[in-house]
C-alpha cells in the first residue's frame, strides 16, 4: 500500500497505558498521524511530552501536541471534523466513554473503542482483525451513525486467546474449552502499575474478568455469515488471576475435542492459519498470526519494546501471539499462549483494525487516498 498523506487521528485519553501506547505507535506510522489528544481536566494544557511516561523503554520524541480537556461531545466533534480528523481512538474508562463515543460516531467520525460498554451491542462489531473481520458487516446496520462508525476492541486477554483458538474451532469439533490466565499488573491500569512498582501487589482476583473473556470469545469466534455455526454456543470456562509481573498476559488453554487428534494435525492447523491481515500486508500485521515459542511459560512477559525501538521502520514489534508448551493426549489439547497486553491486546490491535478498515475502503478519507501497490514500511 502506498499512502498519499496520512489520515488524521485523535486519541481520547492521555495518561493511561493504552493511550500512551496509541500515541507511541501512531507518531511514526506511515498511514496515520495523531493530531489531537484529549484527557481529563488534570491533563488539560500539558504537552504530551510532559506527561509522566509509564513504560520502561525510552519515550519517543512526540510532536508538540497539547492535551485538551474533552468538554462537550458536540463541541469536540465539530472541532475534530473541522480539523480533518477521521479516526478517533478511544482509551477512555467506561463512564466517560458512555457519554461521548456514540455522539462522536453520530457526528461522522470513526470511533474505535477500548471500553467494555459496546462489546455486546447487536450493532457494534467486536473485532480481532485476524479472526473475525467479516463481523465488520455489522456496520451496515449502524444507520444512526450515518457516515460515522463505532467499532469495539476486545479485552486484552481475549486477543491472544481468540487468535490461537480460531484455527482449532474451525478445523476440529470442540466439546469445551477451559482457560486459566495469568494476567500482568498493567492490565489493571496505570495507577495499579504505579502502586505495584512501589511494592503494593494487587489481589489475585479480577472481578468480572472470567465472564468477560467467556462471552467475548463466543462472540468473536462465531461465524457471522453462518446460521449453523456452533461457536456462539461454545462451552468456555475461564479462571482469571492477576500475576506479579508488569507486562504480558499468558494463559493455559485446555481444549476437549470431539475426536482424537495428532500433534501433526494441530500444528498444521496453526501453521496454515492466515487471515485477511496477512493478505492485505498491513503495517502492523505480522507475517504469521501465531509464533511457536518453546519458552512460553509462567514467566513469560511476551515481546516488548526492549527488543527494538525502531518503530519508524517496524510497526510489528510486540504484535506477536506466542504459543508453546503444547501437549496432546487423545482428544485433549493443552497449550500456553502469551502476548503483550498493552500492544497486541490493546493499542496495537486497534491500530491494526484501523489499517484493515482503511485498506478495505471501510474508512473513507478523500484527502488521504490509499493506492494498491507494495506496502511501505
Amino acid at each position: 500500500m502506498e499512502v498519499l498523506g496520512r489520515v488524521k487521528c485523535a486519541i481520547l485519553g492521555a495518561r493511561g497505558l493504552v493511550a500512551q501506547r496509541l500515541l507511541q505507535r501512531l507518531v511514526n506510522h506511515h498511514w496515520l498521524i495523531p493530531t489531537h489528544v484529549f484527557g481529563s481536566k488534570e491533563s488539560d494544557g500539558i504537552g504530551v511530552n510532559e506527561i509522566p511516561w509509564s513504560f520502561n523503554e525510552p519515550r519517543p520524541d512526540f510532536p508538540d501536541i497539547i492535551v485538551r480537556a474533552m468538554g462537550e461531545s458536540n463541541e469536540l466533534a465539530s472541532e475534530l471534523i473541522s480539523q480533518g480528523v477521521r479516526i478517533v481512538f478511544s482509551a477512555l474508562p467506561d463512564s466517560p466513554a458512555s457519554m461521548i463515543e456514540e455522539d462522536l460516531a453520530r457526528s461522522g467520525l470513526v470511533v474505535l473503542s477500548h471500553s467494555t460498554i459496546h462489546r455486546h451491542s447487536e450493532i457494534v462489531p467486536l473485532i480481532v482483525p485476524e479472526v473475525n473481520p467479516e463481523h465488520l458487516d455489522l456496520l451496515e446496520t449502524q444507520n444512526e451513525f450515518g457516515s460515522g462508525a463505532l467499532v469495539s476492541c476486545s479485552n486484552c486477554m481475549v486477543v491472544p486467546l481468540a487468535v490461537s483458538l480460531a484455527p482449532i474451532v474451525r478445523k476440529f469439533p470442540v466439546n469445551s474449552i477451559s482457560i486459566s490466565t495469568e494476567q500482568s499488573v498493567s492490565g489493571a491500569g496505570r495507577r495499579v502499575l504505579e502502586r505495584y512498582r512501589e511494592g503494593v501487589m494487587p489481589g489475585p482476583e479480577i472481578i468480572g474478568e472470567s465472564q468477560s473473556i467467556e462471552s467475548e470469545l463466543r462472540r468473536i469466534l462465531n461465524e457471522y455469515d453462518s446460521s449453523e455455526s456452533d461457536s456462539a454456543n461454545l462451552k468456555i470456562n475461564a479462571q482469571c488471576k492477576r500475576f506479579p509481573r508488569e507486562f504480558g498476559h499468558s494463559a493455559t488453554v485446555t481444549v476437549d475435542l470431539g475426536r482424537d487428534v495428532s500433534a501433526h494435525e494441530v500444528i498444521e492447523a496453526w501453521s496454515d492459519f492466515h487471515s485477511l491481515v496477512q493478505h492485505l500486508d498491513l503495517p502492523s500485521g505480522t507475517k504469521k498470526p501465531l509464533i511457536f515459542d518453546s519458552e512460553t511459560g509462567p514467566s513469560t512477559t511476551s515481546l516488548n519494546y526492549k527488543k527494538s525501538n525502531k518503530l519508524d521502520i517496524d510497526m510489528q514489534k510486540s504484535m506477536d501471539v506466542l504459543v508453546g508448551d503444547i501437549n496432546i493426549s487423545g482428544s485433549k489439547l493443552r497449550y500456553r499462549v502469551a502476548s503483550d497486553n498493552t500492544v497486541r491486546g490493546a493499542a496495537g490491535n486497534s491500530i491494526l483494525l484501523a489499517e484493515m478498515m482503511l485498506a478495505q475502503g471501510i474508512i473513507h478519507d478523500s484527502k488521504n487516498i490509499l493506492k494498491s501497490s507494495q506496502n511501505v514500511r
